[in-house]
């Protein structure tokens, strides 16, 4: 009991340490419906541009954190939110449903068992996919049939009888290619799980440019959101690198879009040929951090569509701008590259130490 608080405690602190009001473990949902209306998420708040560019808010919680996002073909919106209570030291998730005519519902009830596999991401015959694991673990790769039955579809027996779902989102991004195939992120790595079953590595153990620390050696970056248009081109949020990485189908690799500090990508959606990028303000100081949606068209353009947080919520008509080769002096300065060395590591641990703590809870009550 005194191990679980001892790591409670020291989460909370870490997450706490390199933001003032940007999470350690920042959310990553987007998404954009048929009609071209975006929904992100600052974490506290689910916010909505419409296809006139006008923003409100969508969905809104004092007491929980909406980290994905997700909708699908008939516009229905759904968000992975979780909660804490720090009177009782006990997380709580939940899985939220929003139709296109307003109405709300809980999916999944915020409660502290989160069913295996259970998650926001649904093929179309209703099987949910979860992804669990890290560096020093096991991937491991869950489908739930609509039925609740769990098959393992990448890992080992022992991993999955091992492993105990806390959080009704995985380790980062997640998206279904043309041909159904699902994409993920894992920690610095992009997979691409085929339909026949087939774990692939798209790229594997990416480094933040330019990281090299005074006692020498790089940093792996820290990917968050991930999208796949219809021509297999994938897109993911990497954090480090101030960068939305491109993973083109013959799997060459370029910068889609790149971010001055201290803003960086964290979620990513694509819709017809446009890109759409979710970005956060990492602030060293106390200062007020901000959210803000970027599109970068077809012709390469880039709009600022909205920026939230701080004194104002608006949306923006931007000049647009053409964004120019991806430069690692050039997306950052020496000190905002350090700091984004630094956080990325920690978001990067805060996540790990979060499901750590999910287990622990758990294994303590399967035990008792």
């Amino acid at each position: 009991m005194k191990s679980k608080l001892l790591l409670t405690g020291f989460t909370s602190l870490l997450c706490l340490l390199p933001y003032a009001h940007v999470s350690a473990h920042p959310g990553w949902g987007i998404a954009v419906d048929q009609q071209g209306q975006v929904y992100f998420t600052d974490l506290k708040t689910v916010w909505k541009i419409d296809a006139q560019g006008k923003l409100s808010p969508f969905r809104t919680s004092s007491e929980s954190h909406t980290h994905e996002l997700n909708v699908d073909e008939a516009g229905n919106v759904y968000g992975a939110e979780n909660s804490y209570d720090p009177a009782t030291k006990r997380f709580f998730g939940g899985i939220w449903k929003k139709t296109p005519a307003g109405e709300f519902s809980y999916v999944l009830p915020l409660i502290e068992d989160i069913p295996e596999g259970i998650s926001i991401w649904r093929d179309r015959d209703g099987n949910m996919y979860h992804i669990a694991g890290d560096k020093d673990r096991e991937l491991l790769v869950l489908k739930r049939s609509p039925s609740g039955r769990v098959t393992v579809l990448a890992g080992s027996p022992n991993a999955a009888r091992q492993y105990r779902q806390g959080v009704p989102y995985g380790a980062g991004g997640v998206g279904f290619g043309p041909d159904g195939s699902l994409y993920f992120v894992r920690e610095a790595t992009v997979s691409k799980l085929s339909v026949s079953g087939v774990v692939t590595e798209l790229a594997s153990n990416i480094q933040i440019n330019g990281s090299a620390a005074d006692r020498g050696g790089k940093h792996a970056t820290q990917l968050f959101g991930l999208a796949v248009d219809d021509s297999g081109n994938v897109f993911a949020a990497d954090f480090g690198n101030h960068r939305v990485l491109k993973i083109a189908p013959d799997g060459v690799l370029t910068a889609a879009v790149t971010a001055d500090a201290p803003w960086v990508p964290t979620g990513v959606a694509t819709r017809g040929g446009s890109l759409y990028v979710l970005e956060n303000e990492v602030m060293p100081q106390n200062e007020q951090a901000r959210t803000r949606v970027r599109r970068v068209s077809a012709d390469g353009s880039v709009a600022v569509l909205a920026t939230v947080g701080g004194e104002t919520a608006s949306a923006e008509d931007a000049t647009t701008s053409t964004p120019a080769a991806y430069s690692p002096a050039a997306a950052t300065n020496a000190g905002a590259s350090k700091y984004a060395v630094a956080t990325a590591t920690i978001a990067g641990a805060c996540i790990l130490i979060m499901f750590a703590v999910y287990g622990l809870r758990k294994r303590s009550r399967v035990s008792r």
